[in-house]
């Protein structure tokens, strides 16, 4: 009995280990840790498509990313990749700096060369510190000099409650206040970001990818427990995306999750624990089951439906038949349904009508109020009529 009693202690002991290994050992005790009383410091909900914020409970506050900053350090990379400046196969040589860095890492060493990609990978998969260092040191010069990107990004974006001093989330030991900072709001907008990248969307939902690197052959595990079935806080419908710990952060992680046709982003900050129903897994499982359980993403207007009759002057036709353009998927609360309505405006159609030409728009409302829109196009052509029908329309 004893013995099996100490293997369990073990075992939840590695664990605990693990989801603290991104930013180093500590209990989450910081005084920006469950500042709410309900288990977290900051918490946001929010339906990507439509941008509609499901919650929010200190939304708009500040507080330390963690290791969530590399989400930013993420995205600058991709973009430098979608432009053509760098390469997935871009080599990228480790300094002195980098291998020296702390907490999760794939321990570089001082002049390893590793290719963008599996930079990115141990950084997105991994939470690798160095890996992160490199990234920015390759892009940027330096990390201070790469943080400075990370802030011109954070403003393009929008994001008024975010500022980087690197791009790893550690804590700064020389200097407690310079550490990155975000809202539980920024932090959604880029999580959303970062999700357009069909490579870091599959990267977030990696648990484990094969990885050695000299003596380490442990491979990249994901401290994201939500998307490890063989984790007590997986979660069947989680898609990713970033996690976070440190002293002064807690617990944290920018959650994604999709069920049927939804998806959700999810932030969760400053919890304490770091698994079970009081961590940040599980308590982003627990707003996920409140919000799929309340919402639903219905689609009231498909592409080639049609809308209406659309007016053409001087046409064989008085009328074309409209159909919609593009769909449109409306978030709404189950039991609201019935309260959506399309309404087709028609354009000025003068013949001749063309096949797919503009004639006007769909407005998709719920309750009075738009909540999307569509274009709407000619479904067939109409010739113009015979000059001559003007003075005889025989």
């Amino acid at each position: 009995m004893k013995r099996c009693f100490a293997v369990l202690m073990i075992a939840a002991c590695a664990s605990a280990a693990f989801a603290q290994e991104e930013e180093g050992t500590g209990a989450a005790k910081g005084a920006q840790v469950d500042t709410t009383g309900k288990g977290y410091s900051a918490a946001y909900v929010i339906e990507p498509v439509s941008k509609r914020v499901l919650l929010e409970e200190n939304a708009h506050i500040p507080l330390p990313t963690a290791s969530m900053a590399k989400m930013m350090t993420c995205i600058i990379a991709m973009e430098r990749i979608q432009s053509g400046e760098i390469k997935l196969d871009t080599p990228v040589i480790a300094s002195a700096r980098a291998s020296k860095m702390g907490g999760s890492q794939i321990f570089a060493k001082e002049g390893q060369t590793f290719p963008m990609q599996t930079l990115l990978a141990a950084t997105m998969i991994r939470s690798a510190n160095d890996a992160a260092e490199m990234i920015a040191e390759k892009l940027g010069g330096s990390a201070e000099s790469f943080a400075d990107l990370m802030n011109d990004k954070a403003r393009q974006l929008g994001l008024k409650e975010t500022t980087f001093y690197d791009p790893h989330g550690l804590p700064n030991s020389a200097d407690p206040k310079r550490i990155d900072v975000s809202s539980a709001h920024d932090l959604a907008i880029m999580g959303m970001e970062l999700m357009k990248y069909p490579l870091m969307r599959e990267y977030a939902k990696t648990p484990w990818m094969p990885f050695t690197n000299a003596s380490y052959t442990s491979g990249l595990t994901n401290p994201n427990h939500m998307i490890n079935p063989k984790h007590r806080d997986y979660y069947g419908d989680a898609t990713g995306i970033k996690t976070g710990f440190s002293v002064p952060a807690g617990y944290c992680i920018t959650a994604s999750a999709k069920r049927g046709d939804m998806e959700l982003i999810a932030v969760v900050m400053g919890a304490r624990a770091a698994f079970g129903p009081a961590s940040s897994f599980g308590l982003a499982a627990r707003l996920f089951n409140d919000a799929f359980a309340h919402w639903r993403q219905l689609t009231p207007l498909r592409k080639g439906t049609v809308v209406g009759q659309a007016p053409v002057a001087e046409g064989q036709a008085k009328t074309v038949a409209a159909v919609a353009g593009a769909d449109v998927q409306a978030l709404v609360q189950r039991g609201q349904e019935g309260s959506i309505s399309v309404k087709f405006v028609p354009g000025n159609l003068t013949a001749p009508v063309r096949a797919g030409q503009p004639a006007g728009v769909v407005i998709v409302s719920q309750g009075g109020q738009q909540i999307g829109r569509a274009p709407a196009v000619a479904q067939t052509g109409v010739e113009k009529q015979p000059w001559w029908k003007k003075f005889w329309p025989f």
